[in-house]
């Protein structure tokens, strides 16, 4: 014979499934917000440093062509130091050409998709590529500068402090200097 009315304690045997299943709706739903927010802002990151490399690489394109259309120009700017000039003939001026059109910031795309993002990082490696070539060809390495170390005053050893190593040419003695090394606080200043 089954027991018509229910019974108070029915409840309590489905108590331990009740609260796994809501504390499961509850993190997948905070989850779900938070894995978001996380993706959003590694998306923002990846995003600005893929972008500062790419106008990195613009700024050493615009530094070249100036040392080029320097040798070029009649009137020369009086200063106490200056960069050497490049010659690298025609061929230097194509390898420049190409580096100038992959790193356009005009025609760099911003857009959060896949077709964009795969674009971006192709044109970012050919450009980072086409550095290569041009710095072999000028004759000058790369220059690392480390952002996640702090500069240092004049005081602590070599290793401890970033330098700066730089070939100058000075006008008003006509000959070049050696290399010289500078503090990057000083540099900046």
């Amino acid at each position: 014979m089954a027991n018509p009315q229910p019974d108070d304690f029915d409840s309590l045997f489905n108590l331990e499934e009740e609260y796994y299943t809501e504390g499961y709706n509850l993190g997948v739903a905070d989850g779900s917000r938070a894995g978001r927010i996380e993706g959003r802002l590694f998306g923002l990151e990846k995003g600005f440093e893929k972008f500062a490399a790419m106008g990195n690489l613009a700024g050493k394109n615009a530094v070249w062509e100036a040392r080029i259309s320097d040798q070029n120009s009649a009137a020369t700017e009086a200063s106490e130091y200056k960069l050497p000039k490049l010659s690298g003939g025609t061929r230097l001026q194509k390898h420049l050409q190409t580096l100038y059109a992959l790193t356009e910031a005009e025609t760099l795309s911003t857009e959060n998709n896949e077709e964009s993002v795969t674009d971006f990082d192709d044109r970012l490696k050919r450009a980072e590529g086409k550095v290569k070539v041009i710095e072999k060809l000028v004759g000058e390495g790369p220059l690392t500068l480390e952002a996640s170390q702090p500069a240092t005053s004049g005081s602590g050893s070599a290793q401890e402090r970033r330098q700066i190593k730089i070939k100058i040419k000075r006008t008003d003695a006509g000959g070049e200097s050696s290399m010289e090394d500078f503090n990057i606080r000083h540099a900046r200043s």
